[in-house]
């Protein structure tokens, strides 16, 4: 796996303490687009939390949600090597630029995915089109080869493949949907990609902790969330967006949580990855993992990330633990989605 340097924007936590001020004044967004008519697509007490979360990127987050996104792809190491697939579409006539902070990763240049899918590359899943952000999930956690590794929501599949590049093939993957039509999905991918040594399972996350408790080396949970960082501007984002969404998907991220945590083996790290802004599904439940499991360690995220926040050290009136600065909050642009990355470890004894 290579590495390049990265951008990381620190700063000091951000406070909603009090009442909420209106959101901040727009200027001219530096995307070209008209913030003001994205705004207007978009719920407003959901544009005034992001006022308090990006207090000064506040412009380009919204461009970000209205504009397009540059595609990227990813080299299959399981299928071909990195020059191999390049030379394959370079002839297929694709231009690709490199991604610094992930050697086998690339942006499709001009979007033009239907010359990616006609190529052989493609039809031989040497490749595989991911967003980048989805691809940091997977290389925060870095399974190694031999290691024993939990994907407890699985589908659709793109970080388990990865999970299983990175692991080249040894060990043991263990990839759980309970959704049995997004399982059947997920195993498709994992055929096509030649995951062949992945397992998977049909159960209800909030089990493993409980079914398999310390079985685990590392443990990735992308958890179900509101999305916040994928709301398109427009009637759909007014009608899927709530405070009452946000709060329901927070219990079920603790258990999940929780259960994630409680399967791993001591010394064994676990990935808690969303890709919403809201803290009450990222801070916030990390939070609560901390209080009811005292021991846990958040730890800094040793690789290179695209441009990114620290975790916030309070929302609302609610101070949160130091640790979460830990974490990361990826900021969205023109090739990533915004995103929430944290890693937890489970301490060995005496450690």
């Amino acid at each position: 796996m290579g590495r390049g340097r990265v951008a990381v924007r620190g700063g000091t936590a951000l406070s909603t303490a009090g009442a909420s001020p209106p959101a901040p004044e727009l200027p001219s967004s530096p995307a070209g687009i008209d913030l003001a008519t994205v705004v207007a697509g978009l719920p407003p007490r959901f544009v005034e939390r992001l006022g308090h979360l990006f207090p000064a990127q506040l412009p380009r987050v919204l461009a970000a949600l209205a504009a397009p996104r540059c595609p990227s792809l990813r080299v299959n190491t399981l299928r071909a090597q990195r020059a191999e697939v390049l030379q394959q579409l370079a002839a297929a006539g694709l231009q690709l630029a490199p991604v610094p902070w992930f050697d086998d990763a690339f942006l499709v240049v001009g979007g033009d995915l239907r010359a990616l899918q006609a190529s052989p590359a493609f039809a031989r899943g040497a490749v595989f089109v991911q967003g980048l952000a989805s691809m940091a999930a997977a290389l925060a956690l870095a399974p190694r080869p031999g290691e024993r590794v939990l994907d407890m929501a699985a589908a659709p599949g793109g970080k388990t493949t990865l999970l299983a590049c990175l692991m080249q093939g040894r060990g043991r993957l263990l990839a759980n949907e309970p959704s049995a039509p997004r399982l059947q999905r997920l195993r498709a991918v994992l055929a096509e990609q030649g995951a062949h040594f992945v397992e998977t399972s049909r159960r209800v996350g909030q089990s493993f902790g409980r079914t398999h408790p310390g079985q685990f080396d590392a443990v990735l949970l992308d958890a179900p969330c509101s999305a916040e960082a994928r709301l398109v501007p427009g009637a759909s984002a007014h009608a899927s967006w709530s405070r009452h969404r946000i709060e329901r998907l927070a219990r079920l991220q603790l258990q999940l949580l929780r259960a994630g945590y409680d399967a791993l083996a001591p010394g064994g790290r676990l990935v808690y990855s969303t890709c919403t802004f809201a803290p009450e599904e990222n801070e916030l439940v990390l939070a609560r993992l901390l209080r009811q499991r005292p021991e846990a360690q958040l730890e800094e995220l040793d690789l290179p990330l695209p441009e990114s926040l620290p975790g916030l050290g309070r929302w609302g009136s609610r101070a949160l633990p130091p640790a979460l600065a830990r974490a990361r909050r990826l900021l969205p642009g023109p090739g990533c989605e915004g995103f929430f990355l944290a890693r937890v470890r489970r301490p060995a004894p005496g450690a």
